[in-house]
């Protein structure tokens, strides 16, 4: 067999393609950039996971002790007003809530089957815009709450703009990729007596 310069030149193209296949060197660093993509991705969303239950757990806090008042009688005993009901509600949420990106519906029965045939406060609108409160700030919160024994709704909207700086994901409810986040709560008042 007579060995000519193609097969030479094969030769030498297929030791060098071997001696590449060889060479190891910075194979840790593209596997751990192929397999720390992923695990960023999930740690960053177990973070966002965290937070959005953080915030919503300090609007439900805030809720609950200012629905307080409503249930008691104080709010209408010392006459408070819509802004200042929702500046309650702002101050036991804490820090982490920006109170003008929240909106406060409040609503009174008279009794559970009258608020059973009536539809949930919607936050956001059929255009995904929000829904803003037409209550004037300087009304007293006793006109939407009611009197003594009635049952009253309480809902708190806040948009929360975190979920729309997160790239390439749409996780928000609204056209501009924020999160409407809504609570809800209903109860009775005590049989206070008006003032």
């Amino acid at each position: 067999m007579r060995i000519t310069f193609e097969m030479l030149s094969t030769a030498r193209q297929l030791g060098g393609l071997s001696r590449f296949k060889r060479q190891e060197e910075g194979s840790t660093a593209v596997e751990f950039a192929i397999v720390s993509t992923p695990f960023l991705m999930f740690i960053f969303a177990l973070i966002g996971c965290a937070y959005y239950f953080f915030v919503m757990s300090s609007i439900e806090k805030g809720m609950d002790q200012s629905s307080r008042l409503i249930r008691t009688g104080q709010a209408v005993s010392e006459n408070m007003t819509v802004d200042q009901f929702k500046q309650s509600i702002c101050d036991g949420s804490g820090q982490w809530i920006k109170c003008s990106k929240l909106q406060i519906f409040v609503k009174h029965y008279t009794d559970w089957s009258t608020l059973n045939s009536d539809t949930p406060q919607p936050c956001i609108d059929v255009n995904k815009n929000v829904i803003t409160n037409s209550a004037p700030g300087s009304a007293y919160i006793a006109t939407y709450s009611g009197t003594a024994s009635d049952v009253v709704v309480v809902t708190a909207c806040y948009k929360w703009d975190f979920t729309s700086k997160l790239p390439f994901m749409t996780i928000g409810n609204m056209t501009d990729g924020s999160l409407m986040m809504q609570s809800a709560t209903a109860f009775r008042t005590e049989p206070f007596p008006d003032s």
